[in-house]
């Protein structure tokens, strides 16, 4: 006799071949990179594992792990020799998992076949990397004595070589039309929406229910998505606003040193910051250390970009002494704001300017320096950043390849960065002035250019 569970809960069946991804699978619906064990020998999952997805503090998904099927075509014909009519494949897998002389030989098949009778549907996870062979043939028929939905998952779609044509024609010709592309290595919200769409076409009471849950899912990977852009453009306003001083007589080389680390050590909590809030660890990155060259931010008050940022006429040599003029006049006499103002129309040069300026003006006379760092550098970290933002988007929880952080992979992202980093220099040439609401501006700045380049 069967013993049915009775549950509002819906209870999904992970089953398949050994080694096609079915703990992936449930490690990418959790975001759980911890959940069982994942490895390329066959048989990792010994046991039934169960776990559940909830909305709203209601469990709304029971997920069963099951072990990988393994001897399917001895098991299609013993289950197959039990039944006595064409609609009797339910009554004679029931008797077969019940029947002790198959304990020894169908151990680990006993452990799926027992989860199918009590399940509402079957996730069936494909390799679709492997060519459709006659072993996963009996498999889906083995599985469909259950009676019971199956949804084939098409796993692994993203790889350079597959199957997956073929594969839909097989599961075609068997009357399995409701396949769902789900790569659980390459994370696509999308098909995660997809997937729990196809459940609903064939379990209609729990289509209320998955509704539910998929709008909850939605709305937590937009607010996700979201928190990770406000700490990308948090990271970038800080590591813009990053200044050294070199004071007179001090190593220009040390202060450089200091530098580099203090920007390392911002972009490694950023990092760190963005593994937590995605549920990665450290272990899915190799972060490369940052290569800071050119990194003396170009002070000297005579070179043309410098006063190219003042607004003067490079042309006039009369203006290049009047811009140091005002720098002395603004900073060291402390005129007022009324006579700055005439000083800077009479000179060609604002009080705006001048407010902005003054501290770095002050620094160059008292043989000061200020290392920051230099554009290269900084379109190299806006990249890093938009590219680790994309690639963890896009990453499955059961990935076992690590993100690698590199300025070759980067240099793709260069169309995209152009205006963060004109935005963050802005804020670099302004930084003297250690203005809160510029910084906040700012990272609001960021943080919008961010998201677009998301949903473009």
């Amino acid at each position: 006799m069967e013993h049915r569970q009775r549950s509002n809960t819906l209870t999904l069946c992970i089953v398949g071949h050994t080694n096609t991804g079915k703990t992936s699978l449930v490690r990418t619906l959790l975001r759980d990179a911890n959940f069982g064990n994942v490895d390329n020998a066959s048989g990792t999952t010994r046991h039934v594992e169960s776990v559940t997805i909830s909305s709203s503090g209601e469990v709304i998904i029971e997920l069963r792990d099951t072990p990988g099927l393994e001897d399917s075509n001895a098991l299609f014909d013993a289950i197959n020799a039990l039944k006595t009519g064409i609609a009797s494949g339910r009554k004679a897998l029931n008797q077969f998992v019940h029947d002790s002389k198959y304990a020894i030989e169908f151990e680990q098949e006993l452990k799926v076949l027992k989860q199918i009778l009590i399940c509402d549907a079957m996730l069936y996870v494909i390799d679709c990397r492997e060519a459709v062979l006659e072993k996963y043939l009996f498999e889906l028929k083995c599985l469909s004595f259950a009676a019971r939905p199956i949804i084939p998952i098409l796993n692994f779609i993203n790889a350079s070589h597959n199957n997956k044509s073929q594969w839909r024609e097989t599961l075609a010709n068997l009357n399995l039309h409701t396949v769902i592309e789900f790569d659980t290595v390459a994370f696509d919200f999308d098909a995660e929406k997809r997937l729990y769409q196809k459940l609903q076409t064939v379990l209609e009471q729990h289509h209320e229910k998955l509704d539910s849950l998929m709008s909850e899912h939605a709305s937590q990977w937009q607010s996700l998505k979201s928190a990770c852009y406000k700490v990308a453009a948090k990271s970038l306003v800080q590591v813009a606003h990053t200044v050294v001083t070199v004071k007179k007589g001090e190593s220009v080389q040390t202060a450089s040193e200091s530098l580099q680390n203090q920007i390392r050590l911002k972009e490694h909590a950023c990092l760190k910051h963005l593994l937590e809030l995605m549920q990665f660890s450290k272990n899915d990155v190799n972060l490369i250390n940052l290569p800071v060259t050119n990194n003396h931010w170009n002070s000297d008050l005579f070179a043309p970009e410098t006063l190219k940022h003042f607004g003067i006429d490079t042309a006039s040599a009369a203006a290049t002494g009047a811009a140091v003029g005002a720098g002395i006049d603004v900073v060291l006499a402390g005129i007022s704001l009324g006579a700055a103002t005439a000083l800077g129309a009479a000179i060609g040069v604002s009080w705006t300017t001048t407010k902005k300026y003054g501290r770095n003006l002050l620094g160059q006379l008292r043989g000061e320096q200020y290392l920051c760092l230099d554009t290269n550098t900084l379109k190299l970290i806006v990249a890093r950043h938009i590219f680790l933002l994309e690639t963890l988007f896009q990453r499955g929880h059961a990935a076992q390849t690590k993100i690698s952080l590199n300025q070759t992979e980067t240099k793709l992202h260069s169309k995209k960065y152009d205006t963060i980093v004109k935005q963050l220099k802005t804020l670099q040439n302004t930084v003297a002035s250690n203005n809160p609401s510029h910084l906040k501006n700012t990272q609001r700045e960021v943080l919008q250019q961010l998201t677009w380049f998301s949903s473009h």
